[in-house]
């Protein structure tokens, strides 16, 4: 039972892994403009159409991930700050679970 048990968090962390490798290469794959058509998802600018402070993040992050530094600011400058924080968590949590994957394989 207890080794069904650690077998099954081992492959939930194998998932967290591919996904980890796999958005990035899907970002960086994607133009950088790939995000910059269509509706807004931001619930202050759908409902009450107004402006909240991460509103094109996204698409700012997009574009900094291509090095389109002058359309990342015109849609957040925020993104140069917040970017850098969320790829350095992404990255920590990836390395944390590589340890964990080698540590009970």
């Amino acid at each position: 039972m207890l080794l069904v048990k650690l077998n099954s968090k081992l492959n939930l962390v194998r998932i967290k892994i591919a996904f980890r490798i796999i958005i990035p290469i899907a970002l960086l794959i994607l133009p950088g403009n790939y995000f910059d058509n269509g509706n807004s998802l931001c619930v202050s600018k759908v409902f009450f159409h107004i402006e909240c402070p991460a509103c094109g993040l996204a698409r700012a992050c997009m574009h900094l991930i291509h090095f389109q530094f002058e359309d990342a600011y015109a849609y957040n400058m925020f993104s140069f700050i917040s970017f850098p924080i969320l790829a350095f968590f992404w990255g920590y949590l990836f390395v944390k679970e590589v340890k964990l994957l080698r540590k009970y394989s």
